[in-house]
C-alpha cells in the first residue's frame, strides 16, 4: 500500500507535468519526454505487480497499444497518416480491454438497457461529426463501435464492489469515451476552450482508473493481499 501511495503521488506530478507542457506551445517538443510517461509508468507500475498471467498479457499490450497510439497522436497535426496509425493503436488497444472484460462477465446483468443508452450516444455523436470525416468514416465508425463495446462489457463485469475495483474501471473506460470524443470534435468540427488540456487530463484520470481497477480486481493480487494482512 505504501508503495502505492508513493506512485499515485508520482503520476500526479507525471500528469501534471504533462498539463504544463501541453498548455504552453512553445513548449510542444518537450512533450516526446512528458506524454510518453503517462501511460509509461503506468505500464511499469502494473507490470510489476503480481498479477494472473492472462491478465497481464492482455494489459501490458493493451497499454503497449495505447502507448503508441499516444505517440502517434503528438504528431497527428502535422502528418494526418499518424491519425489512422493513433486510432488503429487506440482501436487495438479497446479490442483487448474487451477481450480481458469479457473474461469476467456476468450474465446475470441486463445488457439492453445500457447498451441502449451508449447506442444513442454514439449515434447522436456520430451523426454530429459525419459530414467531416470523408475518407475516415469508417475507421472512425469501427473505434466508436470498439469504444461502445468496451464500456459495456466493463459495465458487465461481476460485480463484487471490492476495493472499488469495478467503479475503477467502469469509471475509466467512460472517461477514455469522453477523452475520445472531445478528440473527435475539435479535429473535425469545431473547437473547444482548453482542450489539449481537458483530453490529457481525462486521458490520464482514465488510464490510471483502468489500471487501478484491473489489480484491485485480480484474484492474485486479492490473494497475496489476503496473505498479507493475514500475516500483519
Amino acid at each position: 500500500m505504501h508503495k502505492t501511495i508513493i506512485f499515485i503521488w508520482c503520476y500526479v506530478g507525471i500528469l501534471a507535468l504533462e498539463l504544463i507542457v501541453v498548455s504552453n506551445p512553445d513548449w510542444h517538443s518537450l512533450r516526446i519526454f512528458s506524454k510518453p510517461l503517462i501511460v509509461g509508468s503506468l505500464l511499469i507500475f502494473f507490470y510489476l505487480h503480481k498479477i494472473e498471467k492472462r491478465t497481464k498479457l492482455l494489459v501490458t499490450s493493451a497499454l503497449l497499444c495505447t502507448l503508441l497510439g499516444d505517440l502517434q497522436l503528438m504528431y497527428a497535426g502535422e502528418y494526418e497518416y499518424l491519425f489512422m496509425g493513433g486510432l488503429i493503436s487506440f482501436l487495438i488497444a479497446n479490442v483487448i480491454y474487451i477481450f480481458q472484460f469479457a473474461r469476467n462477465r456476468d450474465k446475470e446483468v441486463n445488457y439492453i438497457i445500457p447498451s441502449l443508452i451508449l447506442l444513442l450516444y454514439g449515434a447522436c455523436l456520430f451523426w454530429y461529426l459525419m459530414d467531416s470525416l470523408d475518407n475516415l468514416i469508417i475507421p472512425v465508425a469501427i473505434y466508436m463501435t470498439t469504444a461502445w463495446m468496451m464500456i459495456l462489457f466493463s459495465y458487465l463485469r461481476k460485480d463484487e464492489m471490492t476495493d472499488n475495483g469495478y467503479i475503477y474501471v467502469l469509471t475509466g473506460s467512460l472517461l477514455l469515451m469522453l477523452s475520445a470524443s472531445i478528440v473527435a470534435i475539435t479535429r473535425f468540427k469545431s473547437s473547444i476552450p482548453y482542450s489539449p488540456v481537458l483530453v490529457m487530463a481525462i486521458h490520464g484520470i482514465a488510464q490510471f482508473c483502468l489500471v487501478i481497477g484491473i489489480i484491485l480486481s485480480d484474484p492474485e493480487h486479492k490473494k497475496l493481499r489476503l496473505q498479507k494482512s493475514r500475516k500483519a
